[in-house]
């Protein structure tokens, strides 16, 4: 009789749903090659990864000036 009880109340208890997964929205741009009018790509990605391309562009161009600028001695 009390297993029959726990066993009503716990099918009566439902799971929480477990909310959907956000989509991070895409951002299109549009990147032309150099030398010709007519070249040019859609790229899309999310905000994080133009941030992660931006970051890497900007260690790029500050470790290409330091090797410079020891090159040249200063």
């Amino acid at each position: 009789m009390l297993t029959t009880l726990l066993l009503l109340a716990l099918s009566g208890q439902q799971a929480e749903p477990t909310p959907a997964p956000v989509k991070e929205k895409k951002i299109c741009r549009v990147q032309e090659t150099t030398g010709s009018r007519l070249a040019s790509k859609r790229i899309c990605k999310t905000q994080a990864e133009w941030d992660e391309i931006a970051a890497n562009a900007r260690n790029d161009v500050e470790s290409t000036a330091g090797r410079l600028s020891t090159a040249n001695g200063r």
